[in-house]
């Protein structure tokens, strides 16, 4: 197997090779020949750095074409955590929280500004349903739906793959499948309705704040809680 350093060494070269524009959004990299040779580095070496940028969404293969960059937008690389962030154990987990509220405190208060009528309503039947719902009931389908037109009101699409990744992960501990999950849901229903009713009256101060409560609870629980992630 080749050493770190021979792999380190073809993802910097490679990455360098990017940074600098040499290879550009959209063009295919040269040859295993060709790169090998510029890099010093083994066949092996340079397939493993490849799958590293191709994990990190920098790269793409194309069947019979050979590897391509990607178009380097920032949704497409921001994307690429949705392979790393939910392989992360809990301690790890509960530090991004700080980053979770900002973002979605900020992507709520988006949406109080500039939601269209239809969009304010939707969030709000979103909200209402899941309260009527039990968890086993649709509970979990209703509430990606609820988060994920709440984070679209954000208006950036990084911002939303980034929660969408951070998410994915927190689906992994079931928190509702716990002893007080009638509870827990119960507390989480009431602060569905009061961030989509601040959402609805267009107030950004309101809506900010009560999805960043909303985060804060899920955080408590899991630090209490210490679930472990389904297998």
């Amino acid at each position: 197997m080749a050493g770190t350093s021979q792999v380190d060494k073809a993802f910097e070269g490679l990455r360098r090779m990017i940074s600098s524009g040499a290879i550009a959004p959209g063009q295919r990299l040269p040859s295993e020949q060709e790169l090998c040779s510029e890099l010093d580095v083994s066949r092996s070496s340079l397939r493993e750095a490849q799958k590293m940028l191709g994990f990190a969404g920098v790269l793409t293969s194309r069947t019979g074409a050979g590897t391509f960059i990607s178009d380097l937008t920032a949704e497409t690389v921001m994307s690429g955590l949705s392979v790393t962030i939910p392989l992360i154990p809990l301690e790890e987990y509960l530090g991004l929280f700080e980053i979770r509220q900002l973002l979605e405190g900020h992507a709520a208060a988006h949406a109080a500004a500039h939601f269209t009528e239809d969009q304010r309503a939707q969030l709000l039947a979103l909200a209402e349903e899941l309260a009527d719902r039990p968890w086993e009931d649709e509970g979990s389908a209703l509430d990606d739906a609820f988060h994920d037109l709440l984070i679209s009101g954000a208006g950036n699409a990084p911002i939303s793959a980034l929660l969408k990744a951070m998410r994915q992960r927190g689906r992994h501990y079931r928190v509702f499948e716990h002893d007080d999950a009638i509870e827990l849901k119960r507390t989480s229903d009431a602060e569905h309705l009061r961030i989509a009713r601040a959402i609805l009256a267009r107030d950004p101060v309101q809506a900010h704040l009560e999805a960043m409560a909303h985060i804060r609870t899920t955080r408590t629980w899991l630090e209490g809680l210490r679930p472990v992630p389904e297998p």
